[in-house]
């Protein structure tokens, strides 16, 4: 299972409930290549990963309601299978 080093999360209002962002960089430790991915979120279902370059790198973006399920974290690390995703915070 690949993993991102630890990420400052951060709490994004114009994405979509089962949507994530993560700049290309962190993507590329997960072994993501283009520009998004439908996953299985661990925990909560079928969400989109998107790789954007708006995204600050060493950022995760969440939307306000995943932030806030996850506990508003500071801080975590998302690790990928394949197909499954893990958001561990921190």
């Amino acid at each position: 299972m690949k993993s991102t080093s630890t990420l400052k999360a951060l709490c994004a209002a114009s994405l979509k409930p089962n949507q994530l962002s993560i700049h290309p960089n962190d993507g590329f430790d997960l072994g993501m290549m283009t520009t998004g991915y439908e996953v299985d979120l661990d925990g909560t279902g079928p969400a989109y990963v998107k790789l954007q370059n708006e995204c600050p790198p060493d950022c995760l973006q969440l939307p306000p309601s995943l932030f806030e399920r996850l506990g508003r974290p500071r801080q975590a690390v998302v690790k990928y299978d394949g197909t499954k995703l893990f958001i561990e915070p921190r």
